[in-house]
Protein backbone atom coordinates (compact mmCIF):
# COMPACT_ATOMS: atom_id res chain seq x y z
CA UNK A 1 0.00 0.00 0.00
CA UNK A 2 2.63 2.58 0.77
CA UNK A 3 3.92 1.96 -2.63
CA UNK A 4 0.22 3.08 -4.15
CA UNK A 5 0.53 6.04 -1.63
CA UNK A 6 3.79 6.70 -3.69
CA UNK A 7 2.16 6.65 -7.15
CA UNK A 8 -0.66 8.89 -5.71
CA UNK A 9 1.40 11.37 -3.90
CA UNK A 10 3.68 11.77 -7.13
CA UNK A 11 0.59 12.65 -9.63
CA UNK A 12 -1.26 14.72 -6.74
CA UNK A 13 2.31 17.01 -6.05
CA UNK A 14 2.31 17.01 -9.74
CA UNK A 15 -1.24 18.47 -10.14
CA UNK A 16 -1.06 20.55 -7.01
CA UNK A 17 1.58 22.06 -7.87
CA UNK A 18 0.20 23.13 -11.39
CA UNK A 19 -2.90 24.10 -10.65
CA UNK A 20 -1.39 26.82 -8.12
CA UNK A 21 1.01 28.08 -10.71
CA UNK A 22 -2.67 28.43 -12.81
CA UNK A 23 -4.50 30.28 -10.53
CA UNK A 24 -1.84 32.51 -9.70
CA UNK A 25 -0.57 33.32 -13.17
CA UNK A 26 -2.62 32.45 -16.24
CA UNK A 27 -6.07 32.27 -14.96
CA UNK A 28 -7.83 36.06 -14.42
CA UNK A 29 -9.89 37.83 -16.50
CA UNK A 30 -9.29 38.22 -20.23
CA UNK A 31 -7.51 35.18 -20.15
CA UNK A 32 -8.86 32.55 -23.12
CA UNK A 33 -10.16 29.25 -21.50
CA UNK A 34 -8.49 26.89 -24.35
CA UNK A 35 -5.28 28.53 -23.58
CA UNK A 36 -5.33 28.47 -19.84
CA UNK A 37 -6.73 24.16 -20.40
CA UNK A 38 -3.66 24.12 -22.67
CA UNK A 39 -0.72 25.51 -20.40
CA UNK A 40 -2.50 23.00 -17.50
CA UNK A 41 -2.25 19.86 -19.67
CA UNK A 42 0.82 20.53 -21.05
CA UNK A 43 2.97 21.32 -17.55
CA UNK A 44 0.76 18.04 -16.22
CA UNK A 45 2.95 16.12 -19.34
CA UNK A 46 5.67 17.78 -18.82
CA UNK A 47 6.71 17.23 -15.56
CA UNK A 48 5.91 13.23 -16.22
CA UNK A 49 2.38 12.88 -15.11
CA UNK A 50 -0.31 12.00 -17.76
CA UNK A 51 -3.85 12.84 -17.73
CA UNK A 52 -6.46 11.23 -16.24
CA UNK A 53 -9.17 13.38 -18.16
CA UNK A 54 -9.66 16.95 -19.63
CA UNK A 55 -9.17 20.32 -17.73
CA UNK A 56 -12.84 21.05 -16.83
CA UNK A 57 -13.17 24.73 -17.01
CA UNK A 58 -16.51 25.29 -16.14
CA UNK A 59 -18.41 28.97 -15.89
CA UNK A 60 -21.11 30.43 -13.65
CA UNK A 61 -24.27 28.05 -14.19
CA UNK A 62 -22.08 24.91 -15.95
CA UNK A 63 -21.12 22.55 -13.16
CA UNK A 64 -18.87 20.05 -15.26
CA UNK A 65 -17.54 18.64 -18.06
CA UNK A 66 -16.75 21.71 -20.31
CA UNK A 67 -13.55 22.03 -22.25
CA UNK A 68 -12.95 24.12 -24.88
CA UNK A 69 -13.21 23.22 -28.45
CA UNK A 70 -10.04 23.31 -30.60
CA UNK A 71 -10.66 26.60 -31.67
CA UNK A 72 -12.58 28.29 -28.68
CA UNK A 73 -12.03 32.04 -28.15
CA UNK A 74 -13.99 32.86 -24.85
CA UNK A 75 -11.99 34.83 -22.65
CA UNK A 76 -12.65 34.50 -18.89
CA UNK A 77 -15.30 37.68 -17.64
CA UNK A 78 -14.64 39.72 -14.57
CA UNK A 79 -16.54 38.12 -11.44
CA UNK A 80 -17.46 34.55 -13.88
CA UNK A 81 -17.29 31.49 -11.05
CA UNK A 82 -14.50 29.82 -12.94
CA UNK A 83 -14.45 26.10 -12.05
CA UNK A 84 -11.06 24.39 -12.98
CA UNK A 85 -11.50 20.56 -12.36
CA UNK A 86 -8.08 19.09 -13.04
CA UNK A 87 -6.96 15.07 -13.16
CA UNK A 88 -3.44 13.58 -13.94
CA UNK A 89 -1.91 10.18 -12.54
CA UNK A 90 1.11 8.38 -12.73
CA UNK A 91 0.73 4.51 -13.38
CA UNK A 92 -2.39 4.62 -13.41
CA UNK A 93 -2.58 6.36 -10.17
CA UNK A 94 -5.08 9.12 -10.04
CA UNK A 95 -5.05 12.41 -8.35
CA UNK A 96 -8.58 14.61 -9.05
CA UNK A 97 -9.02 17.84 -7.82
CA UNK A 98 -10.85 21.21 -8.69
CA UNK A 99 -10.89 25.28 -7.22
CA UNK A 100 -13.36 27.67 -8.03
CA UNK A 101 -11.98 31.01 -9.72
CA UNK A 102 -13.37 34.38 -9.29
CA UNK A 103 -12.08 37.79 -9.96
CA UNK A 104 -14.07 39.29 -6.99
CA UNK A 105 -14.79 38.11 -3.38
CA UNK A 106 -17.51 35.33 -3.73
CA UNK A 107 -19.33 33.96 -0.56
CA UNK A 108 -19.60 30.56 -3.01
CA UNK A 109 -16.36 30.25 -3.41
CA UNK A 110 -15.57 30.81 0.09
CA UNK A 111 -18.22 28.40 1.84
CA UNK A 112 -17.16 25.35 -0.65
CA UNK A 113 -13.43 25.72 0.66
CA UNK A 114 -15.03 25.71 4.33
CA UNK A 115 -17.40 22.60 3.32
CA UNK A 116 -14.26 20.47 1.90
CA UNK A 117 -12.06 21.32 4.75
CA UNK A 118 -14.64 20.20 7.12
CA UNK A 119 -15.05 16.75 5.36
CA UNK A 120 -11.26 16.28 5.20
CA UNK A 121 -11.35 16.74 8.56
CA UNK A 122 -14.00 13.87 9.62
CA UNK A 123 -11.91 11.26 7.54
CA UNK A 124 -10.70 8.08 9.39
CA UNK A 125 -10.67 4.54 8.90
CA UNK A 126 -13.79 2.79 9.53
CA UNK A 127 -15.92 6.35 9.10
CA UNK A 128 -18.91 5.53 7.18
CA UNK A 129 -19.71 7.61 4.37
CA UNK A 130 -23.34 8.88 5.13
CA UNK A 131 -21.20 10.19 8.06
CA UNK A 132 -19.18 12.49 6.16
CA UNK A 133 -22.40 14.70 5.11
CA UNK A 134 -23.74 14.87 8.59
CA UNK A 135 -19.99 15.70 9.52
CA UNK A 136 -20.72 18.95 6.77
CA UNK A 137 -24.54 19.27 7.61
CA UNK A 138 -24.20 21.81 10.25
CA UNK A 139 -21.81 23.54 7.91
CA UNK A 140 -23.97 23.95 5.15
CA UNK A 141 -26.75 24.79 7.51
CA UNK A 142 -24.82 27.37 9.26
CA UNK A 143 -23.40 29.05 6.58
CA UNK A 144 -27.19 29.49 4.59
CA UNK A 145 -25.70 27.48 1.90
CA UNK A 146 -27.14 24.92 -0.60
CA UNK A 147 -25.34 21.98 -2.65
CA UNK A 148 -25.67 20.19 -5.93
CA UNK A 149 -27.52 17.64 -4.80
CA UNK A 150 -26.66 15.07 -7.77
CA UNK A 151 -23.58 15.45 -7.82
CA UNK A 152 -20.76 13.58 -5.55
CA UNK A 153 -17.28 12.69 -4.79
CA UNK A 154 -16.46 9.11 -5.62
CA UNK A 155 -13.33 6.51 -5.31
CA UNK A 156 -10.64 6.77 -7.36
CA UNK A 157 -8.41 3.57 -8.29
CA UNK A 158 -5.61 2.56 -10.38
CA UNK A 159 -6.92 3.04 -13.58
CA UNK A 160 -10.26 4.39 -12.51
CA UNK A 161 -10.80 7.81 -12.34
CA UNK A 162 -14.28 7.26 -11.04
CA UNK A 163 -14.63 4.29 -8.71
CA UNK A 164 -16.79 2.93 -5.67
CA UNK A 165 -17.78 4.24 -3.30
CA UNK A 166 -20.22 6.85 -4.33
CA UNK A 167 -19.42 10.02 -1.60
CA UNK A 168 -22.70 12.50 -1.39
CA UNK A 169 -22.41 15.93 -0.18
CA UNK A 170 -26.01 15.65 1.50
CA UNK A 171 -27.56 13.05 3.58
CA UNK A 172 -27.60 9.40 2.63
CA UNK A 173 -27.98 6.05 3.84
CA UNK A 174 -24.44 5.00 2.15
CA UNK A 175 -23.01 2.70 4.91
CA UNK A 176 -19.44 1.45 3.19
CA UNK A 177 -17.19 2.21 6.02
CA UNK A 178 -13.47 3.75 4.83
CA UNK A 179 -10.83 1.17 4.95
CA UNK A 180 -7.07 2.29 4.99
CA UNK A 181 -5.67 2.39 1.75
CA UNK A 182 -8.88 3.72 0.01
CA UNK A 183 -8.58 6.92 -2.16
CA UNK A 184 -11.37 9.20 -2.64
CA UNK A 185 -12.36 12.63 -4.21
CA UNK A 186 -14.64 15.06 -1.89
CA UNK A 187 -16.07 16.96 -4.07
CA UNK A 188 -18.79 19.65 -3.34
CA UNK A 189 -20.26 22.39 -5.57
CA UNK A 190 -21.93 24.97 -3.79
CA UNK A 191 -25.39 26.89 -5.09
CA UNK A 192 -27.30 30.09 -3.36
CA UNK A 193 -30.11 27.17 -2.57
CA UNK A 194 -29.84 23.56 -2.98
CA UNK A 195 -29.93 22.52 -7.02
CA UNK A 196 -29.50 20.16 -9.97
CA UNK A 197 -27.59 19.52 -12.93
CA UNK A 198 -28.98 18.50 -16.09
CA UNK A 199 -27.52 17.31 -19.52
CA UNK A 200 -26.70 19.93 -22.03
CA UNK A 201 -26.57 19.48 -25.58
CA UNK A 202 -23.19 20.39 -25.68
CA UNK A 203 -20.41 17.45 -25.68
CA UNK A 204 -16.49 18.06 -26.17
CA UNK A 205 -15.40 14.63 -23.49
CA UNK A 206 -15.46 11.05 -24.93
CA UNK A 207 -14.06 8.26 -23.26
CA UNK A 208 -13.34 4.65 -24.90
CA UNK A 209 -15.90 2.08 -24.00
CA UNK A 210 -15.20 -1.05 -25.96
CA UNK A 211 -14.15 -2.26 -29.75
CA UNK A 212 -17.53 -3.10 -31.74
CA UNK A 213 -17.40 -3.85 -35.70
CA UNK A 214 -17.89 0.02 -37.91
CA UNK A 215 -17.63 -0.13 -41.47
CA UNK A 216 -15.76 3.06 -42.10
CA UNK A 217 -11.79 2.86 -42.55
CA UNK A 218 -11.52 6.52 -40.71
CA UNK A 219 -13.62 5.23 -37.51
CA UNK A 220 -11.40 2.16 -37.90
CA UNK A 221 -8.09 4.51 -37.35
CA UNK A 222 -9.68 7.20 -35.03
CA UNK A 223 -11.15 4.57 -32.82
CA UNK A 224 -7.37 2.53 -32.91
CA UNK A 225 -5.78 6.45 -32.19
CA UNK A 226 -8.01 6.74 -29.62
CA UNK A 227 -7.33 3.13 -27.65
CA UNK A 228 -3.96 3.49 -27.78
CA UNK A 229 -3.36 6.93 -27.03
CA UNK A 230 -6.02 8.07 -24.24
CA UNK A 231 -7.17 3.77 -22.78
CA UNK A 232 -9.36 4.15 -20.18
CA UNK A 233 -9.58 7.67 -19.42
CA UNK A 234 -11.84 10.11 -20.89
CA UNK A 235 -10.69 12.04 -23.83
CA UNK A 236 -11.45 15.88 -25.28
CA UNK A 237 -12.68 15.99 -28.69
CA UNK A 238 -9.65 18.73 -29.64
CA UNK A 239 -7.15 16.18 -28.43
CA UNK A 240 -7.81 14.86 -31.59
CA UNK A 241 -7.72 17.94 -33.54
CA UNK A 242 -4.40 19.67 -31.96
CA UNK A 243 -3.11 16.59 -30.19
CA UNK A 244 -1.19 16.62 -26.78
CA UNK A 245 0.02 13.35 -26.68
CA UNK A 246 2.65 12.75 -29.24
CA UNK A 247 3.54 14.28 -33.07
CA UNK A 248 0.32 13.69 -34.31
CA UNK A 249 -0.45 16.39 -37.06
CA UNK A 250 -4.46 15.80 -35.81
CA UNK A 251 -7.09 14.83 -37.94
CA UNK A 252 -9.55 17.26 -39.56
CA UNK A 253 -12.17 18.90 -37.36
CA UNK A 254 -15.23 17.55 -39.81
CA UNK A 255 -13.57 14.07 -39.46
CA UNK A 256 -13.16 14.35 -35.88
CA UNK A 257 -17.59 15.03 -35.53
CA UNK A 258 -18.66 12.27 -38.24
CA UNK A 259 -16.46 9.93 -36.61
CA UNK A 260 -17.25 10.57 -32.56
CA UNK A 261 -21.12 10.35 -33.62
CA UNK A 262 -20.49 6.70 -35.68
CA UNK A 263 -18.39 5.66 -32.27
CA UNK A 264 -20.70 6.59 -30.07
CA UNK A 265 -24.07 5.18 -32.01
CA UNK A 266 -21.69 1.88 -32.46
CA UNK A 267 -21.51 1.58 -28.10
CA UNK A 268 -17.13 2.10 -28.85
CA UNK A 269 -17.28 5.53 -27.04
CA UNK A 270 -19.42 6.76 -24.05
CA UNK A 271 -19.80 11.00 -23.91
CA UNK A 272 -19.47 12.99 -21.17
CA UNK A 273 -22.04 16.14 -21.92
CA UNK A 274 -22.18 19.57 -19.82
CA UNK A 275 -23.62 19.64 -16.81
CA UNK A 276 -25.38 22.84 -16.24
CA UNK A 277 -27.73 23.84 -13.20
CA UNK A 278 -31.01 23.40 -14.29
CA UNK A 279 -32.15 27.00 -13.19
CA UNK A 280 -29.10 28.90 -14.01
CA UNK A 281 -27.72 29.12 -10.84
CA UNK A 282 -24.35 29.92 -10.59
CA UNK A 283 -22.17 27.32 -9.21
CA UNK A 284 -18.87 26.41 -7.22
CA UNK A 285 -16.71 23.39 -6.93
CA UNK A 286 -13.54 22.36 -4.35
CA UNK A 287 -11.92 18.79 -4.47
CA UNK A 288 -9.45 17.04 -3.10
CA UNK A 289 -7.95 13.43 -3.38
CA UNK A 290 -7.53 11.65 0.21
CA UNK A 291 -5.30 8.51 1.00
CA UNK A 292 -7.42 7.29 3.99
CA UNK A 293 -5.08 6.26 6.66
CA UNK A 294 -4.96 6.85 10.46
CA UNK A 295 -3.91 10.17 9.57
CA UNK A 296 -5.63 11.08 5.97
CA UNK A 297 -3.23 12.23 3.51
CA UNK A 298 -4.93 15.02 0.83
CA UNK A 299 -2.35 13.62 -2.14
CA UNK A 300 -3.78 17.10 -3.86
CA UNK A 301 -2.55 20.05 -1.75
CA UNK A 302 1.04 21.03 -1.27
CA UNK A 303 2.94 20.38 1.98
CA UNK A 304 1.04 17.04 2.61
Amino acid sequence: MENDLEKYLRAGKVLAAVREEALKKIIRPGAKILEVVEFIEKKILENGCKLAFPVNISIDDQAAHYTPTFNDSREIKEGELVKIDIGAHFDGYVADSASTYCSEKNFLVDDVEKIIETAIGALKPGLSVYEIAEAIDPVIKDLGIGLIVNLTGHGVDKDMFHAPPTIPSIKNKIAYKLEEGDCIAIEPFTVPTNGYVKESGTVEIYRYFQDRPVRSPDARQILDYIRKNFGPFPFAKRWLVRPVFDGHAGFSPVKVSIVLKQLEIAGCLESHPVLKEVEGKKVAQAEHTIYIKDKPVVTTRLGE
